[in-house]
């Protein structure tokens, strides 16, 4: 049996004007005469707007902007570039430091791995002089690379910082694009 879905309700006349013209609800009661929780009820139609504040909702809307793509935002001032350079700035180091620290951490998850695949080789050909001595080595070196994947070694720390790479490497882009406005 097919589903159908029901079409998502329009927004109420008031609450397109309110977005219009970038008010709040409660910039847009001030203005009205009526309290905010008002507005709330009236915007999901739930309540009627009081005819008296009629006149001041017909003045509002002769302000709001004509129907189409959103007005492009005005060219940056001198101080507004300068505070997107210096975030510019930030996320380079940013990035150079979480890529310095995911190297380092994958180069020990791969050592660590190597030996890891190594040492049941070694236990196999464990040789019989001296082998509590190399068994006990085995053991330690065996720990360590076991340790080195829990901490920066670790697979899921890599894909975190791998994630928090992508983030800061498309904030650098965006930022590169709103700098050369």
């Amino acid at each position: 049996m097919p589903r159908y879905s029901t079409p998502a309700p329009a927004p109420h006349y008031l609450a397109l004007i309110r977005t219009g013209l970038g008010l709040t609800q409660e910039q847009l009661a001030g203005a009205l005469g009526v309290s905010r929780h008002l507005v709330t009820k009236i915007e999901a139609g739930q309540r009627v707007l009081p005819a008296s504040a009629g006149i001041i909702l017909a003045w509002l809307s002769q302000a709001l902007p004509p129907p189409g793509p959103p007005a492009p935002l005005p060219p940056l001032s001198p101080e507004q570039a300068t505070m997107l350079h210096t975030r510019a700035s930030a996320v380079a180091y940013e990035t150079q430091l979480l890529l310095r620290r995911l190297e380092r951490g994958q180069a020990r998850a791969q050592r660590a791995l190597a030996w890891l695949r190594a040492v049941p080789a070694l236990r196999a050909a464990l040789p019989a002089a001296d082998g509590e001595r190399q068994h006990l080595w085995l053991a330690a070196t065996t720990a360590e690379a076991e340790q080195a994947l829990e901490g920066e070694g670790s697979p899921a720390l890599h894909r975190l910082l791998e994630a928090r790479l992508a983030g800061l490497r498309a904030e650098a882009a965006a930022l590169a694009g709103y700098l050369k406005e």
